[in-house]
C-alpha cells in the first residue's frame, strides 16, 4: 500500500482526535465508512488504526469498533517515550503556541568528559547550540544539544530557532531514525534558574538523548531541562 496514503489518514484522524472531533471514549466510524471517507482501501485504513492504537490514541474491539482513548490532560504537555519528534512537533500535538530563543550557538572540540557522557568520539567537532524553548510565551525548557558538525552542514542560529530537525531533513535530506532515551531528576543548573520561573521547585527534570540517522551515524546528543509543572511522559504498553 502506498505508505503517503495512511501516514495522510493517520495523521489526518490523530488531529481530528487531538481537536475534540473524535472525543475520549467515542467510536470512530466504521472501516466501511472511512473507506468511503478516505477513498482507499480497508488494508489502508487498518493500518492508520494499527499505528494510531501503538501511538496510543485508540483501542480496536473486536466485532464492536474502535474507540477513542486518548485525553489530554489541562496542566501538562505531554512528551513521548516512543519515536522522535521536533519541540514544534511536540507544542502542536499539546496545543501550545511554541517559540525558540538560541542563547548560545559555537562550535566546539568534544572533551573527554563529554565524549564519555554523549558517546561522541573525543576530538571530533561538534556544533553546540543552547535553546530556551518557551510554550505560549513562558519558558519551560532549557535545551543544550551538541550536532555532529559534519553531519549538519550549513546549520545557522535562525535555523536552530525555527527548527533543527526541520533543516535537517527539509534542507539536508536526512532521515532521522532512532532516538535513544535517559530521564532523570536533578538539581536545578544557574543556567535553569536564569531562564526559567522555578518559583518553589529546586529540581529540574532531564532528558538526555541520542538521535541517529539512517545511517547509523549518531549526529546529535542533547540534554533538555524541563519545568516540573509542564514535564510528562506518556507510554503505551500492552500485554
Amino acid at each position: 500500500m502506498p505508505k503517503k496514503i495512511f501516514e495522510s489518514i493517520y495523521h489526518d484522524l490523530k488531529d481530528k482526535i487531538q481537536q475534540g472531533t473524535y472525543s475520549y471514549q467515542e467510536l470512530l466510524p466504521t472501516e466501511g465508512e472511512l473507506t468511503e471517507m478516505y477513498d482507499c482501501s480497508r488494508n489502508t485504513i487498518r493500518r492508520a488504526i494499527s499505528e494510531l492504537a501503538d501511538d496510543g490514541y485508540v483501542q480496536p474491539m473486536h466485532g464492536r469498533g474502535v474507540r477513542v482513548i486518548w485525553q489530554k490532560e489541562n496542566h501538562r504537555a505531554q512528551g513521548l517515550l516512543e519515536g522522535t519528534e521536533s519541540f514544534q512537533e511536540y507544542a502542536k500535538r499539546n496545543g501550545f503556541v511554541p517559540s525558540t530563543e538560541v542563547i548560545s550557538f559555537d562550535e566546539i572540540t568534544c572533551s573527554p568528559g563529554l565524549a564519555q557522557r554523549s558517546g561522541f568520539a573525543k576530538g571530533i567537532k561538534l556544533i553546540r547550540v543552547v535553546r530556551v524553548r518557551s510554550l505560549d510565551g513562558i519558558a519551560r525548557q532549557v535545551d543544550t544539544g551538541y550536532f555532529l558538525a559534519s553531519a549538519v552542514p550549513g546549520l545557522t542560529p535562525e535555523y536552530a530557532t525555527e527548527s533543527v530537525y526541520g533543516y535537517l531533513e527539509h534542507n539536508l535530506g536526512m532521515h532521522i531514525l532512532t532516538s535513544r532515551r535517559r530521564i532523570t531528576v536533578q538539581l536545578a543548573t544557574d543556567l535553569d534558574r536564569q531562564n526559567m520561573d522555578l518559583g518553589p521547585y529546586n529540581c529540574v527534570a532531564v532528558a538526555e538523548s541520542q538521535s541517529y540517522n539512517s545511517k547509523g551515524v549518531m549526529f546529535e546528543y542533547t540534554q533538555v531541562h524541563h519545568h516540573p509543572d509542564t514535564f510528562s511522559f506518556i507510554s503505551v504498553s500492552r500485554r
